[in-house]
């Protein structure tokens, strides 16, 4: 079977973040047999109008990546032209794949935005097309007027797939589309190491995302504040992005710079390693479509903490660790202070095997493979 993925990019050396969740998805597939390919449409500035705009393509683990620009304005007032401009790279990128490997069986788009300006090769090759949304935007409850335009490539797939209940009830909710639930899957490579055992008196909280608002960094620091916790306790963030020096600011002014610790951007594997030497795993989100910093922390056998943000309450167990309210500081230092004292109650290995028998690459490529299977017999 071949399957054409459309993404927000692909993990290289000098972005490794880049579309890493759906490139995990795409080499388990590859793994379990299919011929995955993945495209992206890199969006250029207007300063780069004269860009020679060239397609590039690499193979990576199984998986062919090829990836088309196209310059985008930032005014609205110019957004046709922008679409037009996004789906004419895209329409190039996919030429340039048949050319090379033949038609694919089936596209499998990520997220609405990106969706929305490819749904169009399903008309004119009628060809079967599936979306996973996991985008945070969607699962809100002030959906904004150009997201609402987007919402016409939901009801002309195939089958809508949502990495959450939470966020399939979103849908519902905000577009009206019936949607099956199959979430997130954890990378093998968290199942290839355990925690480690460390001989000294520290404990380590962990807590890994982007620095945006939806993600309460500022609530994790002030509930750490409130805890007053002795100098052997400390807390890990790691990531960056645009709410960093409000993060950093609110943490001198608590005194905390000794305790607190943003470790910045790392890899997947320097987030593995750093999971491992620590003790449990906080997640503070104001808003989630799923969490998948959630489960790589469980692969590694860590009790949880997480807030009920829209994805954690609908998998995270009393066998995993603690949910608390969202943006409830005073809950998130109590779920703090019993985890430093009752951690050890946790069992690493169980919690590793239900991470592994609900969301591990073999699990959820099934699930996936499945779908397909679905929509494709039913074209003919």
């Amino acid at each position: 079977m071949k399957v054409l993925f459309v993404t927000r990019g692909f993990p290289s050396e000098k972005d490794p973040m880049s579309g890493n969740y759906e490139a995990v998805q795409a080499k388990a597939l590859a793994a379990k047999g299919l011929d995955v390919t993945v495209i992206n449409v890199l969006e250029r500035p207007r300063q780069y109008m004269l860009e020679k705009r060239e397609i590039t393509h690499r193979r990576v683990d199984g998986v062919d990546f090829y990836q088309g620009k196209c310059v985008v304005f930032r005014k609205r007032i110019i957004r046709k032209i922008n679409n037009y401009s996004r789906k004419r790279a895209y329409r190039q990128v996919f030429k340039a794949v048949v050319s090379e490997k033949g038609m694919p069986d089936i596209i499998h788009a990520h997220i609405i935005s990106l969706a929305s300006f490819t749904i169009f090769l399903k008309d004119e090759y009628h060809l079967p097309f599936v979306i996973t949304e996991h985008w945070t935007m969607t699962n809100k409850t002030d959906i904004p007027e150009w997201l609402r335009k987007m919402a016409f490539a939901y009801h002309r797939a195939d089958k809508v797939i949502c990495v959450s209940q939470a966020l399939a009830n979103s849908l519902k909710r905000n577009f009206n589309v019936n949607s099956i639930v199959i979430n997130n899957m954890v990378s093998d490579r968290f199942f290839e190491t355990t925690k480690a055992e460390r001989q000294d008196n520290t404990f380590k909280f962990i807590s890994v995302g982007a620095f945006r608002r939806n993600k309460g960094f500022d609530i994790l620091v002030d509930a750490f504040a409130k805890g007053h916790f002795p100098e052997n306790v400390t807390l890990d963030i790691v990531g960056d992005g645009e709410e960093r020096k409000l993060v950093e600011s609110k943490i001198r002014e608590l005194g905390l710079s000794a305790q607190i610790h943003l470790l910045g951007t790392k890899t997947p594997m320097e987030v593995c390693e750093l999971l491992c030497h620590s003790d449990c795993f906080v997640l503070s989100s104001r808003l989630e479509t799923f969490a998948i910093v959630v489960i790589e922390a469980m692969a590694i056998g860590l009790p949880i903490i997480a807030s009920r943000s829209g994805g954690p309450e609908t998998f995270l167990h009393p066998e995993q660790g603690l949910l608390v309210g969202k943006e409830n500081i005073e809950e998130l230092t109590r779920a703090m202070q019993y985890m430093l004292e009752h951690h050890t109650e946790y069992n690493s290995y169980d919690i590793r095997d239900y991470c592994f028998n609900h969301f591990s690459q073999d699990v959820i490529s099934d699930q996936i493979i499945g779908v397909y299977n679905e929509v494709i017999n039913n074209k003919f």
